[in-house]
């Protein structure tokens, strides 16, 4: 028999056990899946970390999955193979009587008091969009370029970065404070609660110069006859009104709202005009945000700056078709392979992680074919060989992403993913978007 001692050292070696299997990832939000219940997080100096939720899931400065979106910054406790058990939003407060709203942030703008607004993010992330008139310091960089903050130490200043779980807005209004500023105010939901508001974003004129190629949609919302005489290279013709026809034609038509030649919402879009604020760019821009794209930026000088500052222009009719083409992540493989894969089901699986009900209407059949929802993966990879070529694909490649880099994690090394729209039949057959 057991005596009392040795069950009580017992019972401690298996509670020390258990905790040790618990298990604790920080990272910022890449991809969320409702329909897999599924967060892809990058993780500092580590692989991706996909990371599982269900209804029992504790959620912390957030009411549930709603209140969470891309770049939020989370602390995610779990057993492995298990649904998080937590999921902590890590926030970084203000300040008291330092934060302001998107209203206030939007009057601020529109205002007559003089102000200066200050991207804190990484100059990077500043070219492809920002709030309107704000200007660029990283908060780490601050400290050194205090010369480009108002000599007025009473002008009201203002700051903002990727929004509560980014710490530059908190880092760049403690400097400030701390160098004798007196009118500081921190706009905590920063570029995620201004998109969300569906607010104008504006992308720098150097940085749109500098990616004019098939992987940005450029669009020239001016009349045709002035695109005609000039228009930014490699820019397409789309006055205003063909946004507007365009949208009553899905309204009356019962269709999917979508820019011609562009089925990736995930599309780099920066619009232009005589001047960013035109009501011709304003409804381009206003007009695909509401069509669910959610990368769209106007160009934030007029065009005329642009031509003065010797930026790529050319002469004639612009192009009024769109030739985008998606940018291959790390991991993807052109459309092209993947039709050929398809076609001779040679030495690998082609892996479909879309739910049941998606599936059931039309996937992958024969052969190297194989249906295994985004959320029961860790649970059948003894379906999956490491010795054999796996695809992964989805309706638009964000679960298929997820996918790859899940099983990535699991030691798998021939493994891509198809980042595209996919459109499938009931008898199996497909189309891209």
């Amino acid at each position: 028999m057991i005596n009392r001692l040795t069950a009580l050292v017992l019972i401690a070696i298996l509670s020390l056990s258990g905790t040790a299997y618990a298990d604790t990832v920080k990272g910022r939000v890449k991809y969320i899946s409702k329909k897999a219940s599924t967060i892809q997080l990058d993780v500092k100096g580590k692989p991706p970390a996909v990371v599982r939720f269900d209804k029992n899931t504790q959620f912390v400065n957030a009411e549930g999955i709603k209140q969470l979106g891309t770049k939020d910054l989370l602390e995610v406790e779990f057993e492995p193979g298990q649904p998080a058990t937590k999921i902590t939003k890590v926030v970084f407060a203000l300040p008291p009587g330092v934060e302001i709203d998107t209203k206030a942030m939007k009057a601020i703008i529109k205002g007559k008091e003089p102000y200066l607004l200050v991207d804190a993010r990484p100059g990077k992330r500043f070219g492809a969009g920002h709030l309107p008139t704000a200007i660029s310091i990283f908060a780490k960089e601050q400290p050194k370029k205090m010369d480009m903050l108002p000599s007025d130490k009473s002008q009201l200043l203002v700051f903002y970065c990727g929004g509560p779980t980014c710490p530059f807005t908190r880092e760049s209004v403690e400097i400030a404070m701390k160098a004798g500023y007196t009118n500081v105010k921190g706009y905590q939901a920063g570029m995620p609660g201004w998109k969300k508001a569906k607010l104008p974003i504006h992308a720098s004129a150097t940085w749109v110069a500098g990616n004019l190629d098939e992987h940005s949609v450029i669009i020239d919302a001016r009349p045709l006859d002035e695109s005609t005489r000039e228009h930014i290279k490699t820019a397409v013709a789309m006055p205003a009104a063909e946004f507007k026809a365009l949208t009553r034609k899905f309204i009356k038509e019962k269709k999917p709202a979508r820019l011609p030649g562009v089925s990736d919402k995930r599309a780099p879009i920066f619009v232009y005009g005589n001047h960013p604020d035109d009501a011709d760019v304003l409804t381009a821009f206003k007009e695909l945000r509401k069509w669910g794209y959610k990368a769209v930026a106007i160009v934030d000088e007029p065009f005329a700056q642009w031509v003065a500052q010797r930026r790529p222009t050319a002469t004639g009719p612009a192009r009024t078709e769109i030739a985008y083409v998606r940018k291959l992540k790390k991991g993807a493989i052109p459309r092209q392979d993947f039709v050929k894969l398809e076609e001779s089901r040679e030495n690998v699986v082609l892996l479909d992680v879309r739910t049941d009900k998606e599936a059931s209407k039309g996937t992958l059949q024969g052969a190297g074919a194989l249906h295994i929802p985004l959320d029961a993966i860790e649970a059948n990879l003894d379906k999956l060989p490491k010795d054999t070529k796996v695809v992964t694909y989805c309706s638009n490649g964000i679960r298929s992403e997820m996918a790859y880099e899940a099983l990535k994690n699991k030691g798998y090394q021939q493994v891509a993913f198809l980042n595209e729209t996919l459109k499938f039949k009931p008898d199996g057959s497909f189309q891209f978007e």
